[in-house]
C-alpha cells in the first residue's frame, strides 16, 4: 500500500493499473543476471513483439536494436552503472522490417547495502521527431548550398531587441564583390562597417522592412573595401511564431554598370541640351491637349523668338504667338493630330517678342504609352529662311552625337537608299556614307539573320501608316562584334510616292546586355521562390499560395473543389536500401506520374520529403476519390531502375472536399487525417475525409 499527500492510503493495484494504461513503455530488469521482471503492455505496440517473448530471452532487447547503434546502446549501460543514470536514443528494428527510433531514459536501483539492485525505465517512440529533425536539417543544409553557390550576394542581418541590426552572415559572392570577409562582417553593425551617412540610410531600409513586415527594394550607393559601386537590394523579413521580425534575409545585385548608363545618359541628355543651342531648330515637348502647354523646350527658342524658356514651360503662351490669320487652320490640324490622325507638318507665322512674324516650319507628333493612352506631343520648329545654316549646323551636330543620323528613302517599287547618312554608319554598319547613298543593301547584309524580317516588316508598317518607326536589332558589321542597336525616325510621303524617314540609330548593346541579365536574374529567382528543385513540382510556399486562392474562389462562387495529400509508402526503407539518388529519382518519377494523372488546373505539389498534395478545382468528392485511384493504381505499377535493380512504391492517399468555411490548415488537417486513416489501415490505399475505416469509396 502506498500513502499520498493528504494521509490516505492508495492501493498497490492503482500504480500498477496506471503504468498499465501509459503509452510509454516502462521496464525493470533484474541484475546482475538481468532477467525481465516487468514490462507493461505499451510494449507490443511499440516493439511489435508479445512481452513473453522479452522475458523468455533476456537478449532479445538489445537483438532487436539496430546493428549500426547497438555497441553504443551496450556501452550506455556501463554508463548505467557508474553514474546511476543513462539518457539515450537509437533505433529498433520490428518483425515487419520497419525501424523505429526509440528514446529511453534508464535508472538504476540499489539496495540497502548500497549493492545494484535491478534497472528500470522509461521508452517512447521518437521516429516522427527525428523524421522532423531530419528534414529541417535537409532544409537548412539546401539554404546554406543555395546561399554558398548563389552567384548574388547575400547577407543576413539580426534584429535586436530594441531594433538595432547585427551582421551575422554572407556569401562567398557578397564577399567577393564588396571586398568584405564573413569574419570582418560577422557581429558588425551598420554604424561600425559604414561611414555615418551610409549607415544611416542603411539602417533606415532596415527600420522600413521591419516596420512594414514585408519584402523591401531600394538602391543604395555604397563605398565598401571593393570600391564605390551601387546596389540594387531587396530585403526580406523573417519572423518567429509570434509574428515578430527576428532577422532581415537580404539579396544584392551590383547594378553599378546600369547606374553608370543613367548617368551618362543623363549627361548626355544636357550634353544633348547644350548643342541644341547651337541649332536653330527649337525641339519641344507638350503636353497632349490642345493648348500644348510645353514641358521642354530646347534653349534654342530665345533666339528664335526673343523669349527665354522660363517665360514658355508651363503656360499655354504658343496659341497667343500664332498669326490670327493662320491660327484656325493650324487648330484645326493640331486637333485632328490628338484625335490620332498622325503627325503633322505645319507651316505658319509666329510672332517674335520685338512683334515681328517669323515664317516657320514645324512638325508635331503625339506619343502615346503602350495601351494607346496619350502621354506627350514632341516637336520642333525651324525658321525656314535660315535653312542653310540648319544643315550646315546639323552636319556638325551629327559629327558630336554618339549614333547614326539619317535619312531613309523607299521608293514605291521598294527599292531602298540612304540621301543622307551621317559618317557614324561606319561605326554601327561598317558601310561608308557614300556607300549608302546608291542602296541599302550592304547596310541590311549586317542585319542578324534572325532580325531582317523584323526590321523590314516595321519599316513596311511604318510606310503604310505614315506612323514613327522604332526598332531594336542586332548588326553586326564585317569587321565587328555584334551589336544590338535602337532605331528611331519620323517618315513623310514625298510628291513621287516614296517615303522618307527622318531618323537616329544609336549603339545599346550595353544597355541591352544588362537588361538581359536582368531578366535571367529575375526568373532564376522567381523559380527558385516558387518550384522544388528536386521534383519540378510547385514548392509548399506556392501550392499553399494556389490553395488559399482556390478557397477564395470556393467562397465566392460555392464550386466544387477538392484536396488529396499522400506520401510514399516505407521512403525511407527505399532510401535506406537503394541509397539516396535512388530515393530522389523515385519522387521525379513519382511526380511525372501525378501529372499524366491530372488536368492542366489541377495542382500537384510538393510540401516536404516524401509528403505531397494535389489541388483539383470544380472537381466533386468521388471525381477526386476516383483520381486519386487512378493515380494510386499508376503508380503501383510504375517501375525505376537503379543500377542492377527495378524499384517499385506504393502511395497513400487521402481525400477532403474544400468548403465555404474551410481555412488552408483545417482543410489541410482533413485530407490529413484521411492520409492517416489510409497509412493506419495497411496503406496502398485512398481513403476519403468520410472513411474511417480506410477503405476507398470509388465512383
Amino acid at each position: 500500500m502506498s500513502q499520498d499527500d493528504g494521509g490516505q492510503v492508495l492501493p498497490d493495484d492503482f500504480f500498477a493499473s496506471l503504468v498499465e494504461k501509459v503509452e510509454d513503455v516502462i521496464w525493470a530488469v533484474g541484475y546482475p543476471h538481468l532477467q525481465l521482471e516487468y514490462l507493461n503492455p505499451a510494449a507490443v505496440t511499440l516493439f511489435g513483439r508479445p512481452v513473453q517473448e522479452f522475458k523468455d530471452d533476456p537478449h532479445l532487447w538489445l537483438t532487436i536494436v539496430h546493428p549500426d547503434d547497438r555497441e553504443e546502446v551496450a556501452a550506455s549501460h556501463e554508463c548505467l552503472l557508474q553514474q546511476g543514470k543513462t539518457e539515450r536514443r537509437y533505433r529498433i528494428l520490428r518483425p515487419e522490417g520497419d525501424v523505429v527510433w526509440i528514446h529511453d531514459r534508464a535508472w538504476l536501483m540499489r539496495g540497502a547495502d548500497t549493492e545494484p539492485l535491478r534497472l528500470f525505465g522509461i521508452a517512447r517512440d521518437v521516429t516522427r521527431e527525428m523524421a522532423e529533425q531530419q528534414r529541417l536539417s535537409s532544409t537548412l543544409m539546401l539554404h546554406r548550398r543555395f546561399m554558398e553557390s548563389a552567384p548574388d550576394p547575400i547577407f543576413l542581418v539580426r534584429v535586436q531587441p530594441d531594433d538595432t541590426f547585427v551582421f551575422r552572415y554572407n556569401n562567398p559572392a557578397h564577399r567577393l564583390q564588396t571586398g568584405i570577409p564573413l569574419e570582418a562582417l560577422r557581429n558588425q553593425t551598420p554604424d561600425t562597417l559604414l561611414d555615418a551617412s551610409q549607415a544611416a540610410a542603411v539602417k533606415a531600409h532596415y527600420l522600413e522592412c521591419v516596420r512594414l513586415s514585408r519584402p523591401v527594394q531600394y538602391e543604395e550607393r555604397l563605398d565598401l573595401p571593393a570600391g564605390v559601386r551601387d546596389w540594387q537590394t531587396m530585403l526580406v523579413p523573417v519572423e518567429d511564431a509570434a509574428g515578430k521580425v527576428i532577422e532581415l534575409a537580404a539579396i544584392a545585385r551590383d547594378i553599378t554598370p546600369l547606374k553608370e548608363a543613367e548617368r551618362k545618359s543623363r549627361g548626355a541628355f544636357e550634353s544633348l541640351d547644350q548643342l541644341l543651342q547651337a541649332s536653330p531648330v527649337v525641339i519641344y515637348e507638350c503636353q497632349p491637349t490642345p493648348e500644348l502647354i510645353p514641358i521642354y523646350i530646347s534653349s534654342s527658342v530665345e533666339r528664335l523668338t526673343g523669349y527665354a524658356r522660363s517665360e514658355l514651360l508651363g503656360r499655354p503662351a504658343w496659341q497667343a504667338l500664332l498669326h490670327p490669320d493662320d491660327a484656325p487652320v493650324i487648330m484645326d490640324k493640331v486637333k485632328a493630330m490628338l484625335a490620332g490622325e498622325g503627325p503633322i507638318q505645319l507651316n505658319y507665322r509666329l510672332r517674335h517678342q520685338d512683334g515681328h512674324y517669323l515664317q516657320v516650319q514645324s512638325e508635331k507628333r503625339l506619343i502615346c504609352d503602350e495601351e494607346g493612352h496619350p502621354v506627350k506631343v514632341v516637336g520642333a520648329i525651324l525658321d525656314i529662311t535660315l535653312s542653310l545654316r540648319l544643315s550646315q549646323r546639323l552636319e556638325k551636330l551629327a559629327e558630336q552625337l554618339p549614333g547614326f543620323i539619317y535619312q531613309y528613302q523607299l521608293s514605291p517599287e521598294g527599292k531602298g537608299c540612304f540621301p543622307y547618312a551621317s559618317p557614324a554608319s561606319l561605326a554601327i554598319y561598317g558601310v561608308t556614307p557614300d556607300e549608302l547613298a546608291h542602296s541599302d543593301e550592304a547596310a541590311f547584309s549586317t542585319i542578324h539573320l534572325d532580325d531582317q524580317a523584323k526590321v523590314k516588316a516595321a519599316i513596311e508598317a511604318s510606310a503604310e501608316t505614315l506612323t514613327h518607326w522604332h526598332c531594336e536589332y542586332r548588326v553586326i558589321p564585317p569587321k565587328g562584334h555584334q551589336l544590338w542597336v535602337e532605331g528611331s525616325a519620323t517618315p513623310e510621303r514625298l510628291e513621287d510616292g516614296s517615303v522618307m524617314w527622318h531618323g537616329y540609330i544609336s549603339d545599346v548593346s550595353e544597355r541591352k546586355r544588362l537588361q538581359l541579365e536582368l531578366e535571367e536574374s529575375e526568373a532564376r529567382f522567381r523559380r527558385l521562390a516558387t518550384v522544388d528543385m528536386l521534383t519540378g513540382a510547385p514548392n509548399r510556399r506556392h501550392f499553399m499560395h494556389c490553395l488559399e486562392a482556390e478557397l477564395t474562389r470556393v467562397k465566392r462562387h460555392e464550386v466544387d473543389a477538392c484536396l488529396v495529400m499522400f506520401d510514399a509508402d516505407h521512403f525511407k526503407r527505399i532510401n535506406d536500401t537503394y541509397g539516396h539518388a535512388a530515393g530522389d529519382d523515385m519522387l521525379k518519377a513519382l511526380v511525372s506520374t501525378g501529372r499524366e494523372q491530372l488536368r492542366t488546373p489541377d495542382v500537384l505539389g510538393r510540401l516536404g520529403g516524401e509528403e505531397f498534395a494535389i489541388l483539383l478545382p470544380d472537381t466533386s468528392l468521388e471525381g477526386a476519390v476516383t483520381l486519386a485511384e487512378r493515380f494510386r493504381q499508376a503508380v503501383a505499377v510504375m517501375q525505376v531502375a537503379s543500377d542492377d535493380a527495378s524499384i517499385r512504391m506504393t502511395i497513400s492517399l487521402g481525400v477532403a472536399a474544400l468548403s465555404a468555411k474551410d481555412t488552408s490548415d483545417s482543410a489541410m488537417e482533413r485530407a490529413d487525417k484521411a492520409l492517416y486513416a489510409a497509412k493506419t489501415s495497411g496503406r496502398d490505399r485512398v481513403c476519403r475525409e468520410s472513411d474511417s475505416t480506410g477503405e476507398a469509396t470509388i465512383g
